[in-house]
């Protein structure tokens, strides 16, 4: 632009000594006229066009930022999305478990929330003298009042009937029902700490026990409820891939995906 107007300064300049005839010293202002107006609407542009590029700075700028806001607000509507889901896979589960419960005959049913049912002996009428590591008819008696209790949703009186089977009976086939129930009691009663501690004790207690992985499943959902989503993604991982082909590992994988982890 500098450069410009020293060009036409110079011209300017020279017109002052220019010894042609008046024709052509008006052809020559005539020249220098439109060359300033060029300059002029050169500069005019280079005005414009600046105001234009701050103009689509500050622009992109602000949809930048809508763009933040849209994603914060969408993240929280996504987490709030899959503590709902989380919520109505529990309360589906617990309806499915009770119809369960409530279509088992008395004399021996399955426990909430079993993969694989445990065979329960039933009462006999001209029952053999009871063998000290079979499950004779008290605890029997005694497991099927505590399952009574739970179904109804008396979950305090269900744990104190589960805990004096495995006071009663400390070799009881039915021990590890009797813990898993344990856990499922506090569970129902939202007592998620003393839940995990509950089903740590059928993992570490009864490795066999085909409790096992129902129990890892329900410490997944504590962890969860309790705000340790690193801790639960582990357990559901670890069901997936010690116990792949069953029911809770299908319910693993289910909320894996959820979270986008599978």
């Amino acid at each position: 632009m500098k450069r410009i107007l020293v060009l036409f300064l110079f011209v300017a300049f020279g017109v002052t000594a220019y010894a042609g005839t008046k024709e052509d010293m008006a052809q020559i202002q005539r020249n220098l006229l439109e060359i300033q107006q060029q300059f002029w609407d050169l500069e005019k542009k280079l005005k414009d066009n600046s105001a234009s590029v701050e103009a689509t700075v500050k622009s992109v700028q602000g949809s930048t930022e809508e763009l933040r806001q849209v994603q914060a607000t969408l993240n929280a509507k996504l987490e709030k999305i899959l503590n709902e889901l989380q919520a109505l896979h529990e309360k589906v589960e617990d309806t499915n478990r009770r119809v369960r419960d409530l279509s088992v005959p008395a004399a021996g049913g399955m426990p909430p929330g079993a993969t694989n049912p445990v065979e329960e002996p039933r009462q006999n009428p001209n029952p053999a003298p009871p063998q000290p590591t079979a499950a004779g008819i008290g605890e029997q008696q005694v497991y099927q009042n505590a399952m009574g209790e739970y179904t109804k949703g008396r979950f305090e009186q269900a744990l104190r009937g589960f805990q004096d089977l495995l006071d009663q009976f400390p070799n009881s086939k039915l021990s590890d029902d009797a813990q898993f129930m344990i856990g499922e009691s506090y569970y129902g009663m939202k007592e998620y700490v003393d839940a995990v501690s509950e089903y740590d004790k059928v993992i570490k207690s009864y490795p066999d026990s085909d409790r096992v992985s129902g129990a890892r499943l329900k410490k997944a959902f504590s962890l969860f409820s309790l705000g340790k989503k690193g801790q639960g993604v582990i357990e559901l991982q670890q069901i997936v891939q010690r116990y792949p082909s069953t029911k809770e590992a299908e319910i693993a994988r289910q909320r894996l995906e959820e979270l986008g982890l599978e």
